[in-house]
This record gives C-alpha cells, structure tokens and sequence, in this order.
C-alpha cells in the first residue's frame, strides 16, 4: 500500500464522497451526478498511484503526469471542504436569534442558488480535467494496483427487470409510450424509429422503460427484446457489443468491430425488436447515425426507447415528439412517501406525524428519487424528535423557491455575470448575451423544469424591455 501524502489525500476524498453527509450535500445543492464522477475518476486515479510513485523517479513523463494529479487532487480536497463547510453553517443558521443580519442575508434563496451555481461549475470543469488525466497516455501505461483495485468505482449499471407492484404513479405514462410503441406505421418510409422519454434525475425514466418493456402486450408485440444502460461512454464496438450480449444472453466474444457489426445485423435483420438505450448522454449525431446505420435492418415497426436527461439528446435521436415525464401528483407522493418512511406502509395515527410527513413529501416535488431517499433515511429516525429538525435544517435547503416560481431569465443571467462565472477574452462581447448561450445549454440539459417564451424570447439580447422569458427551478 502506498503510504504518501498524495495517496491518504485521495482515500480521504474518496471516503468523504462515500459519506452520509456528502449525499445529502449532493442532493441539496443538485450536484449528485457530479460527485459521483469525481469519486469515480479519483477512484480510477487511487488505483495507479503505487506506480506511478515507484516509476517517477526514471521516468520524466510519469513525474509531470504525478505532478498533474497532485494539483487536481488538492483542487478536489478543497471543494469538498467549502461544501462541507456551507452545509454546516446552513444548520447553524436557522432559528438561531444571535445570527448578524448581514449572515442572514449571506444564506438568503438567491445567495444559495448562486452558490450551488458556483459549486456545480467548479465540480464539472474539476471532472473535465480529472477525466483528461484518466485518459492520458501515461496513465494507460501504469500498472493497476490489485489490492486497491476493490476501491474503483463502477459506472452506472441498469437492467431490464422491475416488480410492477412497486411502482407508483406511472399507469398513464406507461399506457403512453406502450401505444408509441405499437403504432405500426408512423413513418411509412422507415421500418425501425426512436422514441425518447426525457426529464431530469430521479423522475423515474428507467423505471418507465422497465416497466414498458415487461408488459405483456410488449412481449408478445416484438421477436426480439433488448436492453443496455449507455451511461458516458457512447463507443460503437461497446454499445454494439452491450446489444448483441442482451440479445444472445451470451457473452460476446473479443472481436473486432466489423465482425460485431456483421453479428449485430445477422442478429437483428427482418425481425421486429424493441431495443432500450438506457440513460443516453451522447449528443454528437455523427456518433448517433453510426449506431443508427447497423439497426436500421429490423422489421417494420422496430422501435428504439431511449432514456436520456437532455432535450437535445432526445432532438437528435428522435423521430416523434418526445415524451416529457413528470413528477408524481401529491396523493401519489404521499403514498410513496408512506411506503418507504413507515412501517408496512401504513398511515400515522398521529395527525401531528402525518402533517409533517406530507409536508416533506411535498416538498420533493414529485421526484420519486428523493422521495425513496428521503423516506428511506428518516425510516430509522424518531418522527416525534427528528423529523422536524430535518425539515428545517436540510430539506428546507432542497427547495430554494416555492413550488412554480418563475425566475425571469435575464435576471438569472446578470446574477450569473455579478458573481463573475460569465468570461470572455472578447472586450466587444458581450457578457450578458454569453449569458444567455450558456442558459441555452442548461436548459437543452432539462437544468430547468419548465421553460415560458415570451414574444420577445426569439430574438433574446440585452437590453430587453420585457425580458426574454421565465423558467421554473
């Protein structure tokens, strides 16, 4: 085991991603997805260090390539300590009378936004880079240390299955997309279309495929049935790959690509399959069109489900309009909420409990996810002594504006240019209409639950008398 500064740093990283804390943390601030790639990627880094500590001191390319890693690593530590730190003075602060108005002020809605905002930046460009590193030459050189290999970090897996009993909510989103599917001919000139359901983490996207893809009207609809979670990596020889182990149960053998395409096709041609892209972050159509071209041999009315999180995934890929899946309704929330942070299922007696259990309920705003996790965690605490102190210390930092606020889009953008995240090297450009591209890419990545236009919205520039359109957070 490698004993250097460097090495207890990052099992120190790793650790702190791992906690409690930091998934709370990462389902306060909206940053989940981007934790989860850092414990990944530093996971990956952890595996090789041994290595390359032992093969720097005779190879110059190792020792920058360590020096790199070094400054990445220090760059993660400290993030990590000024979120840690932001959440526990956020627990410090409410209800307490001593607090200077000017700390009041600090942790005020618009403040928080700006700083998950902040912090989400720093994250991504810190992957971004750390991803670079894991993709250097140097590193694809350096041995996997096999004792610290059980600390790598898989990508998200999913499969196919799914008890229908457990799921709440989502008859009429299923009855949807299942007529979507069976519709024989919505394009005469093309045997084989797509189909996205798109909306943001945790609405349940996977689970609505899951659930469309063991319905007995599916079954027996389709000769071939397939399903691969994509995740980051969209590559044709692994994707083709994925396809042909899902529809062989076999493991593919280690071939080259030209033999798994030959394969692909064999496998797929003249028969009406049903093919699942679960979790689909490729927006790059000459990638798209490439795995397009091998599955357009199916019979008429083979279908492509995608899952994916972005509107512009789903504008590429797709042949219909896609479907945007919503939160639960409150009374659905509620039962789910029961079901997971009561015994058996079953409503309070106490009328005290119950007020404040669909007041948590409601305020995770229809998300499946966070109302499991939520329910989960406060499973084993005392509703009588625990739960409120929850609902006024953590989950009240979910939920930075009330449920529909409109938020006017150019006001977010001078925010975001006040607070310096809006950069040019061209004096003549102008900041806010930067601004303005980089609320475009937040919104082609569903960062927004809604978006309203106005008739000013199309041609979007500052100054603008009645602003360019709100979104809802």
């Amino acid at each position: 085991m490698a004993e250097g500064v460097l090495f207890n740093i990052v099992q120190g990283i790793i650790e702190r991603l791992g906690s409690r804390a930091f998934e709370e943390i990462g389902l306060v601030w909206g940053v989940n997805d981007e934790l989860q790639k850092l414990q990944l990627l530093v996971s990956r880094l952890r595996a090789v260090l041994l290595d390359a500590e032992q093969k720097q001191a005779n190879n110059e390319a190792v020792k920058e390539w360590l020096q790199s890693v070094e400054d990445e690593v220090y760059e993660a530590d400290d993030v990590l300590d000024e979120f840690y730190t932001e959440a526990q003075w956020r627990q410090m602060v409410p209800g307490n009378n001593k607090v200077s108005k000017q700390v009041r002020i600090f942790f005020s809605s618009s403040n928080q936004l700006v700083f998950g905002l902040k912090m989400g930046h720093k994250i991504k460009d810190l992957n971004k880079r750390l991803h670079e590193i894991a993709s250097n030459r140097t590193f694809g050189q350096l041995q996997v240390n096999h004792e610290d290999a059980q600390f790598v970090i898989r990508e998200r897996v999913t499969h196919s299955f799914v008890r229908e009993d457990n799921i709440i909510g989502r008859d009429e989103d299923k009855r949807a997309i299942i007529q979507l599917l069976l519709d024989l001919d919505p394009i005469p000139t093309k045997n084989v279309s797509s189909i996205s359901i798109v909306g943001f983490g945790g609405l349940g996207k996977t689970t609505l495929a899951q659930l469309v893809l063991n319905d007995e009207m599916v079954e027996k609809h389709f000769e071939l049935k397939m399903w691969i979670c994509v995740s980051n990596v969209f590559e044709l020889d692994i994707i083709v790959k994925k396809i042909i182990q899902s529809a062989t149960n076999d493991i593919a053998k280690s071939l080259e690509i030209d033999q798994f395409q030959k394969e692909l096709r064999k496998i797929i041609d003249g028969k009406r399959y049903l093919l699942v892209l679960d979790d689909v972050w490729n927006d790059n159509r000459e990638k798209w069109f490439g795995l397009l071209n091998l599955l357009m041999g199916g019979g008429k009315g083979s279908k492509i489900l995608i899952t994916t999180r972005s509107e512009k995934v789903a504008k590429i890929t797709d042949t219909y309009k896609p479907y945007n899946l919503r939160g639960l309704s409150e009374e659905q929330s509620w039962f789910l909420f029961k079901k997971m942070a009561f015994q058996d299922g079953k409503e309070p007696t106490s009328s005290t409990i119950k007020a404040l259990g669909e007041e948590i309920a409601r305020k995770c705003k229809g998300v499946p996810l966070a109302i499991r996790t939520i329910g989960r965690m406060l499973y084993t605490r005392d509703p009588e002594t625990e739960w409120s102190a929850f609902k006024n210390n953590k989950l009240s930092t979910i939920s930075l504006f009330p449920p529909d606020y409109k938020i006017p889009v150019e006001n977010l953008i001078r925010l975001w240019v006040a607070q310096g995240f809006v950069k040019s090297s061209n004096p003549n450009e102008c900041l806010e209409d930067i601004g303005y591209e980089y609320y475009n890419e937040l919104v082609w990545r569903s960062f927004f639950q809604e978006e309203e236009k106005d008739k000013f919205a199309k041609d979007f520039s500052f100054p603008k008398p009645n602003g360019g359109g709100d979104v809802i957070p």
